[in-house]
């Protein structure tokens, strides 16, 4: 009699694997809000630990340390997490969202995370099962080296890449003699030469023999490994063999539902399979990387992290892309280094500084764009704006010579352009003229990032990259409307306003009281807005490239209010197939407009949250080095109290319409004390130790002082005798008296802003 499963109530989250990734995903499931049971399974049997010190510290102390654990029990108790170790996934089925365990056990989930790492390649030599011979990756493979260690003289440690290095310089740090068997260069993966000479004299002048263009046939030994044998005829004597061949996922469990591949789980910038519900994060994801522009794999500790934390939020529904900037880092005796980026021989290289003088970085660069850097002994602040510039793609053709002077900063380097673009009706012809000064003095931007009328320049702008002025120009001018004529001019915008009001704009929106009602439903007891904005669909068809977004240089940001939610959502052109609907819900605002439905969902104008997305954009896209451009359409101060409900009606829009920065000073400063403390502790650390944390991934992303950004205000003057609701002028005289003053009033503004060099 055979027997069944035994099936556990699903779960809402379920992470296999509980390193790096895997814990850290956990974590900000909970962080985030996260509701419903968690579990992480563990195939190995210690609690979670730290993989990195294995081949460092966990090797070179003469006291076997103890692993430094990921979460505490207090942690996994607070944060309500369910722990399973010594558990292992042996199938996967994605249509009925279970797990079978090697134990039997049937696990079912909502969401999935496959967090589960990678396995060293194994030599396939004879021999090869001798005691002695180790490869290091997890816990146990470390306690079992170090237990070589205490009576082993010689090693022979086969693979120069990372893992490998490390491990033979630990290894002569605890005083044994290490011969290095290398197909190629060390650090082939560099693809430079000059460095690769640098670390092979390191290690031989620390006594390590190193042997390139030799690799291993056979291992021999009775007992226990006691010799190397190379194809080249040579016959290495040791006590232990220590193996760094490389890593591939762990994917075993995942055979024949077409989640798995050779490179290990296919994900796109979200860290999602093709499977809605299954993500993955860390060594097993084979992600889309849209800084390098293809799929790979990063094997370190920062990537996993960061994709542990990622794809968290997005099993929450967020749909964040994964834009980061892959960090390698190592150290091999007392040289701590970084690789940034992704290397290729035909890229530029330009040196910075002495690898002599243990002071060395080589940018990369492939068009003039930096794509890849190598830093060693470098300041923290160079390296934290090098992966600025390499993440936002910056073109250096201009500040190329700059580049190889160690005495040069790199903080003046304006990496993207930012222009922001605020909602307010027929305000949005101001913007149309400042484009257009903007254009003429050489300012195009990078990203453009809009909210209700903003949205819609902005998808002109984008969709248009090549002549914006041109098609906001005619996009304005058809959506004027006949002028008023009238003798004084504060009365003319007045009964301008009055008739739009009442008779709407024929190619923006129509008064639901002139339709014929077709139905019940359409009865003014329905409505849930004052006008059909119908006919602005139809003009954004006509002016907006909508095809031409995704790969457009210019990136598109839009804001938009979900209703059921009411949180503040960004639609972005290089993430999402943006469409009319994305662009109509930036600007629904009721109760003049209808919501706007967006693959079921329904939104309202961004503007009633926040009329200028900047603090989201900046979120998105980082605000390090960006040169913004902020066209502000509401005044912020008026010298005249309102005299009648509709001005104070007016006052009260410009005032929650009006742009405000918000600069947290306390938060900055809080900031700035922690980071002082830091610099203060770390005087206290021994030499080596210091320059070793300096160098490490996270201390460079938080202690590294950021480029400046740079905020110009291109601003509208609105006199205090401007009429009431003004923004609901369309007329054609004040569509081109809003055209001049914004095309004025930003000549202005980049005349007196502050150079960026």
């Amino acid at each position: 009699m055979s027997s069944r499963p035994r099936m556990l109530p699903p779960y809402e989250f379920v992470i296999v694997g509980a390193g790096l990734a895997g814990t850290t995903a956990a974590e900000t499931l909970r962080h985030e809000g996260a509701l419903g049971r968690i579990l992480l399974i563990s195939g190995e049997a210690y609690w979670p630990y730290q993989r990195p010190p294995l081949s460092k510290r966990f090797l070179t102390e003469g006291i076997s340390p103890k692993p430094v654990a990921l979460l505490s029990e207090a942690t996994l108790r607070e944060l309500d997490i369910e722990l399973r170790l010594s558990t292992r996934v042996s199938s996967l089925d994605v249509t009925g969202h279970t797990l079978r365990t090697q134990q039997g056990e049937s696990v079912g989930y909502r969401k999935l995370l496959i967090a589960t790492g990678s396995t060293p390649v194994r030599l396939q030599l004879p021999g090869d099962h001798l005691p002695g011979v180790h490869y290091l990756h997890s816990l146990a493979d470390a306690q079992a080296l170090r237990s070589s260690l205490e009576s082993a003289k010689q090693a022979v440690v086969i693979g120069g890449s990372f893992i490998g290095l490390e491990v033979a310089s630990s290894l002569k740090r605890r005083g044994l003699g290490v011969t290095i068997l290398e197909r190629d260069e060390l650090f082939g993966q560099l693809k430079t030469p000059l460095i690769s000479s640098f670390f092979q004299r390191c290690f031989a002048d620390q006594g390590v023999e190193v042997l390139v263009g030799e690799m291993p046939v056979a291992f021999r030994g009775d007992q226990r490994v006691d010799a190397v044998m190379t194809q080249g005829g040579r016959h290495l004597p040791c006590d232990m063999v220590v193996i760094g061949a490389g890593v591939v996922p762990v994917t075993d469990f995942l055979q024949g539902n077409g989640l798995a591949t050779e490179q290990g789980v296919a994900v796109d910038r979200f860290l999602q399979s093709h499977d809605p519900d299954v993500f993955a994060a860390g060594d097993v994801a084979y992600f889309f990387d849209p800084v390098i522009g293809h799929h790979h794999r990063v094997e370190h500790w920062d990537n996993a992290v960061k994709q542990g934390r990622l794809a968290a939020r997005n099993m929450l529904g967020k749909r964040l892309p994964y834009e980061e900037v892959s960090y390698f880092y190592s150290q091999i005796f007392d040289n701590s280094f970084n690789l940034l980026g992704e290397i290729e021989a035909s890229y530029e290289r330009i040196d910075r500084g002495s690898l002599q003088e243990k002071s060395f970085a080589a940018f990369y660069l492939s068009e003039d764009v930096p794509r890849a850097l190598f830093s060693l002994g470098r300041p923290t602040q160079e390296t934290r704006l090098v992966e600025t510039l390499i993440k936002h793609r910056v073109n250096l053709r201009v500040s190329k010579s700059t580049l190889s002077d160690p005495q040069a900063t790199l903080q003046k380097i304006p990496n993207q352009t930012l222009l922001i673009l605020q909602g307010g009706g027929a305000f949005g012809a101001f913007e149309c003229g400042a484009v257009k000064a903007l254009v003429e003095a050489h300012i195009c931007p990078d990203i453009v990032a809009g909210v209700s009328i903003g949205a819609f320049n902005g998808a002109i702008i984008a969709s248009h990259p090549d002549r914006p002025v041109a098609a906001l120009e005619a996009f304005w001018q058809e959506l004027s409307t006949p002028g008023v004529m009238a003798t004084d001019e504060s009365m003319r915008r007045l009964l301008a306003s009055g008739q739009i009001a009442w008779w709407g704009v024929p190619q923006f929106f129509g008064p639901r009281w002139l339709q014929v009602p077709a139905t019940q439903d359409q009865w003014p007891l329905h409505w849930t807005s004052l006008y059909d904005t119908s006919p602005m669909r139809k003009l954004l068809l006509k002016y907006v490239d909508f095809a031409r977004l995704k790969s457009s240089p210019i990136r598109l940001l839009v804001s938009a209010v979900e209703i059921e939610s009411s949180e503040l959502v960004l639609f972005d052109s290089y993430v999402d197939d943006l469409t009319p609907e994305h662009i109509l819900a930036s600007g629904s605002l009721p109760p003049a407009f209808p919501w706007t439905s967006v693959n079921g969902r329904h939104y309202w104008d961004g503007g009633i949250v926040s009329n200028s997305p900047l603090e989201r954009a900046m979120e998105r896209c980082g605000s390090a080095g960006k040169r913004v451009f902020v066209i502000d359409l509401f005044p912020g101060e008026r010298r005249l109290l309102p005299t009648n409900l509709l001005e104070v009606m007016s006052r009260r829009d410009e005032i929650v319409y009006s742009e405000r920065i918000r600069n947290d000073v306390q938060t900055r400063q809080t900031v700035r004390d922690f980071q002082s403390l830091v610099q203060e502790l770390m005087t206290e650390l021994p030499l080596e130790s210091a320059q070793r944390l300096r160098h490490q991934p996270r201390f460079i992303q938080l202690m590294g002082e950021e480029a400046p950004t740079v905020i110009t205000r291109i601003v509208r003057e609105g006199g205090d005798n401007e009429p009431s609701s003004p923004e609901y002028d369309f007329s054609s005289q004040t569509i081109k008296h809003l055209i001049e003053a914004g095309y004025r009033m930003a000549r202005l503004a980049v005349a007196t802003s502050r150079p960026l060099t």
